[in-house]
């Protein structure tokens, strides 16, 4: 079996998940909601030992190319999730975020899975590092998207299934704030690598321009959480619209503009 049969198996289990959290949402057990989650659990694990096992054969972080960065986010899109149900038990909420998960991976399989070699402006220490927390913070940025249309359906129909809706405001508003400080973390290690790689801090190009506003707008929702008018419902509708801005950045602009961004 080589990397990409194991990232193939993963996503299996994770559309095993998504058949069981989806039955559980009809018919609530709490062994389908064990058996849902033991198959993302083990849907991580397989693709942790296969980010490990690129890693080991590319010698760097291998997340160079749209295959490797739509795998990476999956895979942080996961870490996330997992904690939050371990923290918060949000049970049959995990149907949206691992659909979310699946379409990342769905994506990702029709691409080239293959290792590309290393472009000189990346073989530095900040790469690794820049990369783990942006992918973290779209992770966090997509949790609080599923949390946010998960929230609006809960105050349309009140269901038992779903977390009831001061959970929903909480779970939100900490996916948003954690998303923040570590997008804030990225952005300040990634101009510590442009300064190293170009002689800048930061450049007026479109992905760098989008970044920035991507760090605007949820800094602007870190405060909207605290004006009553944004909270609940408003800061429901911002999560959406954020992660459209948070989509466009990572996969518009390297797909229908031009960007001299390293990773498009």
């Amino acid at each position: 079996m080589n990397n990409l049969q194991l990232f193939h198996l993963a996503g299996l289990l994770y559309l095993g998940s998504v058949l069981t959290y989806l039955l559980h949402f009809f018919r609530p057990s709490r062994l389908l909601h064990r058996v849902s989650f033991s198959l993302v659990i083990g849907g991580f694990i397989l693709q942790t030992i296969c980010l490990a096992w690129r890693w080991k054969l590319a010698g760097f972080l291998p997340v160079t190319n749209l295959f490797s960065t739509l795998f990476f986010f999956s895979w942080a899109l996961a870490c996330c999730y997992i904690y939050f149900d371990l923290r918060y038990r949000i049970g049959a909420s995990g149907l949206f975020v691992m659909l979310l998960n699946l379409l990342f991976i769905g994506f990702a399989t029709r691409r080239d899975g293959s290792i590309p070699t290393l472009i000189p402006s990346l073989d530095t220490i900040y790469f690794s590092s820049h990369i783990i927390l942006s992918f973290l913070g779209y992770a966090l940025f997509a949790m609080a998207f599923s949390i946010g249309i998960l929230y609006l359906i809960q105050k349309r129909f009140s269901s038992p299934l779903l977390p009831e809706i001061r959970l929903l405001r909480k779970l939100n508003e900490e996916a948003i704030f954690l998303g923040f400080i570590l997008f804030t973390l990225c952005m300040l290690i990634g101009g510590i690598w442009a300064y190293e790689a170009w002689g800048y801090w930061f450049s007026w190009t479109i992905k760098g321009v989008w970044s920035f506003l991507v760090w605007l707008f949820y800094a602007g929702m870190c405060h909207a959480k605290f004006i009553r008018r944004w909270q609940g419902t408003g800061y429901a509708i911002l999560s959406i619209v954020g992660f459209g801005v948070v989509i466009f950045t990572y996969l518009g602009i390297g797909l229908l503009l031009e960007s001299n961004h390293p990773l498009g």
